[in-house]
């Protein structure tokens, strides 16, 4: 059962994919996504990594379909609401398989955000992210700010990773994870 915390939580991821603050997401949201993800770096349709990340979110989508319609039954209408949302994210963080599926998406999007390849993230960079999500930049020094741990002006991504887990699984208020992607 998620707790009241988790659901703040994926309702900020919900409003994050809900570009067009529909309050529903549909597969196009998921194509915008990774779109703008792809124009971080340049790549163009039809090129293998826009083809790549096109289909790890295509996938995301396809596996959130498939498990509302069987869980609850919801007729296809092409939508996702936020109670099915949450539903969704009740069954698959009780899944040890999930977190496996989520990293590599994680780790697939910091590759592409990671525009210099350095290997870590910059505030530049994580505006970028933010812009990409539908989040508002006012929020990127503060929560960089915070995330940064050390101090050093980027994030690795070990930290993203670690930070990812404790947005999604932790129950610690003052988690820093909770915060990477601006207040909930």
């Amino acid at each position: 059962m998620l707790t009241e915390l988790q659901k703040r939580k994926l309702m900020k991821l919900f409003s994050m994919y809900d570009a067009h603050n529909l309050g529903v997401l549909k597969i196009s949201d998921f194509e915008r996504l990774a779109k703008q993800l792809a124009e971080l770096r340049g790549w163009k349709p039809g090129t293998e990594p826009f083809e790549k990340i096109t289909s790890r979110y295509l996938f995301r989508w396809n596996r959130m379909r498939a498990e509302i319609k069987q869980t609850l039954h919801a007729r296809n209408d092409g939508q996702i609401n936020l109670d099915e949302w949450l539903t969704y994210y009740d069954i698959v963080l009780n899944d040890s398989t999930y977190e496996e599926e989520l990293l590599a998406l994680v780790e697939a999007v910091f590759n592409v955000v990671d525009v210099d390849e350095s290997g870590h993230l910059n505030k530049d960079e994580w505006t970028a992210l933010f812009r990409t999500y539908n989040i508002p930049v006012i929020y990127v020094e503060e929560t960089f700010a915070r995330i940064d741990r050390d101090g050093d002006g980027v994030i690795s991504k070990a930290e993203v990773l670690s930070m990812i887990r404790e947005f999604y699984y932790s129950n610690d208020p003052s988690a820093v994870g909770n915060y990477m992607f601006g207040p909930i």
